[in-house]
């Protein structure tokens, strides 16, 4: 096996110029058990005796226990086998989002939304349907991962991700892992002004139902967690992960929507492939990898892992003509955004900074800086 540290003599070698980099850019009663990842989630008379196999159709009136009545107009996504459908609904001509809870958790869901309706930047639940175990939301316009993709001045960027970095801040001080963090789990609303700008007038990180509640000292172990463009390296490791998982993968959301560039997005082959790990963590630790948080996350997933060796090996895959591309090296972006991005990056999880620290970084706090609820 060869030793971590000979691997990095070869990784801290001379960095290749940044004109080079850039053409290569690319409830509490819920049981947690740290050495599997799976909990024994309390079932009630009701999530056994109302299972349903087959979607809502478009027209179908439901009744929430608001009192409001929903008519379904829209199957956005569909999943069997469990049934775990959304869709578009409508009461009096406004908008809503209705989702089948996975059974067995229509009571715990509640007990984990409900304390986190005052918070802004997090779309919690604002009706159910328990006949059916069904929760109802807020409608938004749409999500980040879509409105990237307009011209927005980069202040309004960073606002929004300020605005949906309160969000997850206020997820982890309460000891809430979200486990999928990616530009489309922010959603926005938003109203086009009189001369073509956009004004944000929402930003929430949805899709709770991901979420875990970890008591202190307590993780998940054994979990593949979030989106393969986003995942922590811990995760592909299937090592223990708490927030600091989703830290890291905020920072990769920062690095995408100012930079426009999905920094983990490989040829569509290698995504598909049995090793798609093998192209992914190549760039992990290409772009954020450093001595320190190579050995930090070594010591965190544990010589036992599997991925121990496999992430040694792939340090030591870099040479002269296939140069590591340190992200903190890439001197055409802002100073002060390659430091948030790298600190919120480390491979280490013991090492990233946490959210809270992230919306103190200066970063954040430049005077342009327009609030967005």
């Amino acid at each position: 096996m060869v030793h971590a540290g000979v691997v990095f003599a070869m990784l801290l070698a001379p960095r290749p110029a940044a004109s080079r980099l850039h053409k290569c850019l690319p409830s509490a009663t819920r049981s947690f058990h740290i050495k599997q990842c799976y909990y024994r989630p309390y079932r009630t008379t009701s999530s056994l005796s109302h299972t349903r196999t087959e979607p809502f159709p478009r027209g179908s009136v439901l009744r929430g226990q608001s009192g409001r009545t929903y008519s379904v107009k829209e199957l956005l996504s569909e999943r069997r086998n469990p049934l775990l459908c959304v869709y578009r609904a409508s009461d009096k001509g406004e908008n809503y989002i209705i989702k089948h809870m996975i059974p067995g958790e229509f009571e715990y869901q509640q007990e984990l939304q409900n304390p986190l309706a005052s918070c802004p930047n997090l779309r919690t639940v604002i009706d159910t349907i328990p006949k059916s175990e069904l929760f109802v939301y807020g409608f938004l316009a749409t999500d980040l991962l879509q409105i990237s993709q307009r011209s927005l001045p980069g202040e309004t960027r960073r606002s929004i991700l300020r605005s949906a970095l309160v969000g997850l801040a206020e997820l982890h001080d309460r000891g809430i892992m979200h486990t999928d963090i990616k530009p489309n789990s922010i959603l926005l609303d938003y109203e086009e002004t009189t001369d073509g700008n956009l004004s944000i007038s929402s930003v929430q990180i949805s899709d709770l139902e991901d979420a875990v509640l970890l008591p202190p000292g307590h993780h998940l172990k054994g979990c593949l967690c979030g989106n393969q463009l986003w995942r922590s390296p811990e995760s592909w490791a299937r090592a223990l992960q708490n927030t600091p998982s989703d830290v890291f993968s905020f920072g990769v959301v920062v690095v995408y929507v100012m930079l426009n560039d999905m920094i983990f997005r490989v040829r569509d082959e290698e995504l598909a492939a049995d090793d798609a790990w093998r192209h992914i963590l190549r760039r992990h630790i290409s772009y954020f990898g450093d001595e320190d948080g190579f050995r930090g996350l070594l010591r965190h997933i544990g010589e036992e892992n599997e991925f121990f060796d496999r992430l040694i090996a792939l340090a030591g895959d870099f040479d002269a003509d296939r140069p590591r591309k340190p992200f903190a090296m890439w001197h055409y972006v802002d100073a002060e955004l390659r430091d948030l991005a790298v600190k919120m990056t480390n491979l280490d999880p013991a090492r990233r900074i946490t959210a809270r620290e992230a919306l103190e970084h200066a970063w954040f706090r430049q005077p342009d800086l327009t609030e967005t609820t």
